[in-house]
């Protein structure tokens, strides 16, 4: 028992890996393999994590004339020439061997009747790479991990909130965090910790993004003084759901486009050849996304401030056979897709940016490794579609490979008790405050903010003006208080402590957004309207004392 008489349980192993989707999974699969005690945890049940949701598929260089230094090129050019390239380079090598691992664990890829992988190119591909279950492949992929991680009895926690990372002598030895069923205190004593906690999606007003991603890797490592890259590059992708309200913002995959589906507004016309008159739909997806925002600013939008996506024209055979996902949700709208088109507008998507690591997931921070969405370095300044699900595949891989070298030559370190009791303290004064402020106000806020200055299209006065709002936001959330006791399950304390943690993102978006005096990829400036060659470097953010730092760097050729 602590002061406020509530359990605290300490457990210890050799890897703690935080984040059960795709990349946490093959992080603990790989740390398993080692012979090392792994404790997966995760925010939801297993199997259910954000990367279920990923629709159109997997990158990989599985049939010619696709190779991987195709792969990698178009990765590189697709992120305008600020990835780092010794990561695409390995991303691109290393993804087929994935596919195969995948389908050991019991994942069928869409195959020819010649036994070939079923491939489909998306934007940016001349030659084909996406490999595919259906439109539901992030929901088969995360079956395939599941049954593995049973199959190796890795210990699973899952409705579990981690809120700190523990550090001593520049190390993490540890961390702390919620049962957020029973509400216990836990303590995690490891050797070393991977940071697979996605992205950050729920910060925006419309996303694409599962409840759970709230940014919390990114503001424990940042706490723990790791540092990240590239946080201004937000992607929004440019079909999500707009109608009905109850479905704003949900994904429709980019294989509609793929296989031929026609954006139109709303006097029919293809607008797309007003912006991308060569590429039409397949341009990228930053591209198509600032086309159907100005469209529907021109005036050419819906009465629910969307566009159409067409596929009536497709026969219906082709409807079920490659989107089946997207036409139930829209029937299960009142939308039967085969006969009448889509509504859709962008919705806030991906994090290219992330916590900074090498190509074998290291940090700056001895002990701390990441991979998967909370990591950057990968996709620059704009992401090819399929490229996510799998690079947290290769480097989930490679992250487990490399805690688990360091874990092997490294003892349990002491824990910091004065941190510990000041977390405790932290998390305690939102149920113990007598009176304060319901989070979901605070979060309403925040979401507004982030939607109308920190969108699509971005300017110096609304980014200012933004981190006013969010300074302000920030010591209104030190006034947060729950309605109900720890002992309970207490929704009201998970998300006050995940909005602490979506300020402190936010806030590293807008400081890197306010430097990069350009327009590059998805940071399009309407005060900087040119892709400027002296910018084609990397924007470093770390936290020193209460500040955020950044720092321009060159971008990692070699």
């Amino acid at each position: 028992m602590n002061i406020y008489n509530v359990p605290m349980k300490n457990i210890k192993t050799d890897i703690l890996v935080i984040g059960a989707g795709g990349a946490g999974i093959r992080a603990a699969i790989e740390a398993k393999k080692s012979g090392l005690n792994t404790i997966l945890l995760g925010k939801e049940v297993l199997g259910c994590a954000h990367t279920g949701m990923a629709m159109g598929g997997m990158n990989a260089a599985m049939v010619k004339p696709a190779t991987p230094e195709f792969h990698a090129q178009i990765t590189i050019e697709g992120g305008y020439f600020i990835n780092n390239y010794k990561m695409v380079k390995v991303f691109a090598e290393e993804m087929p061997a994935r596919i195969y691992d995948l389908e050991s664990y019991g994942v069928i890829y869409d195959r020819l009747e010649s036994g070939d992988f079923y491939v489909w190119a998306g934007p940016k591909q001349k030659y084909p790479l996406n490999v595919c279950v259906g439109d539901y492949t992030g929901r088969e992929m995360m079956q395939g991990l599941v049954d593995e991680a049973r199959k190796l009895n890795i210990k699973y926690t899952d409705e579990f909130f981690v809120s700190k990372l523990l550090k001593k002598d520049n190390c993490v030895v540890g961390a702390v965090g919620i049962n957020i069923k029973t509400g216990e205190f836990v303590v995690f004593h490891a050797k070393a910790v991977i940071l697979a906690s996605g992205g950050a999606g729920r910060m925006y007003r419309v996303t694409t993004n599962a409840a759970s991603n709230t940014g919390d890797g990114y503001a424990m490592a940042l706490e723990v003084g790791a540092e990240l890259v590239d946080m201004e590059m937000v992607q929004f992708h440019p079909t999500g759901m707009a109608y009905p309200p109850s479905s704003l913002g949900v994904l429709v995959t980019e294989k509609v486009r793929a296989h031929g589906g026609l954006l139109r507004n709303n006097k029919g016309e293809r607008f797309m050849s007003k912006y991308f008159p060569k590429e039409m739909e397949m341009a990228k997806r930053d591209e198509v996304s600032r086309s159907i925002f100005q469209e529907v600013a021109a005036g050419g939008g819906t009465k629910h401030h969307a566009v159409y996506l067409h596929v009536d024209h497709w026969p219906k055979e082709k409807i079920l056979e490659h989107i089946p996902d997207v036409y139930e949700q829209y029937k299960n709208a009142g939308v039967d897709i085969s006969k009448e088109p889509m509504e859709i507008y962008p919705s806030m998507h991906h994090m290219m940016g992330g916590i900074k690591i090498n190509e074998w997931g290291k940090t700056n921070i001895l002990g701390l490794y990441a991979a998967g969405e909370v990591a950057g370095g990968v996709h620059g300044a704009n992401r090819l579609g399929g490229n996510s699900i799998a690079e947290g595949q290769v480097f989930g891989r490679r992250a487990g490979i490399s805690a688990a070298k360091y874990a092997k030559k490294t003892k349990l370190s002491s824990l910091p008790t004065n941190l510990i009791k000041n977390e405790e303290q932290r998390i305690m004064s939102f149920i113990s405050r007598k009176n304060g402020v319901p989070p979901h106000e605070v979060e309403d806020k925040l979401k507004q903010v982030m939607w109308d200055k920190v969108g699509i299209f971005r300017d110096e006065k609304r980014l200012a003006s933004a981190k006013k709002d969010i300074q302000a936001l920030k010591k209104i959330a030190l006034k947060m208080k729950t309605r109900t006791k720890i002992k309970e399950r207490n929704r009201d304390l998970q998300d006050s402590l995940e909005i602490e943690n979506m300020l402190l993102t936010a806030e590293s978006v807008i400081e890197a957004a306010l430097i990069r005096k350009e327009s590059r990829g998805a940071h399009s400036r309407i005060d900087y309207p040119e892709m400027v060659e002296e910018w084609e470097k990397n924007i470093l953010i770390k936290k020193v004392g209460n500040e955020l730092v950044t720092k321009i760097v060159p971008i990692i050729t070699k």
